[in-house]
């Protein structure tokens, strides 16, 4: 069942199907809260070790981090996109297709925790599905999966709004490809 949490707050975020770069901040006031502590939490662990952290230091963190939500919410992968670098983190292309089917790649950082736990199946299965095909067919086979994927998550939200179902995870086998 979908908790009531995402009705009344991150909701809000998904007004964005498509997000933009902006988007990324854009959400429920408990939200920002809840992830600002995840950004702040950075520079505290530190002081926990250390007390000669400089506020110039809290800022180019927050900064990073800053572009690093919004980088995600772009709808691009650019050359200096964290995940052309590190080979487990997200990118917009994996969170993009969160923000379309609703149901599928939490993250926007570390891609590995939706691996462990099965969130990414349908996007690899996506994934695989375009990589397969003959280049000739690939871009109207992408067309056609994420037009499937988006009805899906207007569906997936719908039950979300009513408070039923799983979220569109209906019949979907943990950590397998469909």
């Amino acid at each position: 069942m979908v908790s009531p949490l995402y009705k009344h707050i991150h909701k809000m975020h998904h007004e964005y199907a498509a997000p933009f770069g902006l988007a990324a901040e854009y959400a429920h006031p408990l939200e920002v809260l809840i992830l600002g502590t995840g950004t702040i939490g950075g520079p505290l662990l530190y002081c926990l070790f250390r007390p000669d952290l400089h506020i110039f230091c809290v800022y180019v963190w927050v900064t990073l981090r800053l572009f690093q939500a919004i980088d995600a919410h772009s709808g691009y992968d650019f050359p200096w996109s964290l995940n052309r670098l590190i080979p487990f983190w997200s990118g917009a292309d994996h969170h993009d297709f969160h923000h379309m089917a609703f149901v599928n790649n939490y993250s926007t950082s570390f891609r590995w925790w939706d691996h462990m736990l099965g969130t990414d199946n349908k996007y690899r299965a996506y994934k695989a599905r375009v990589a397969s095909a003959r280049p000739e067919d690939r871009e109207a086979l992408e067309k056609q999966e994420l037009d499937m994927v988006e009805k899906e998550g207007v569906k997936a939200e719908r039950l979300a709004e009513l408070g039923g179902g799983k979220a569109g995870m209906e019949g979907v086998p943990r950590g397998k490809l469909e």
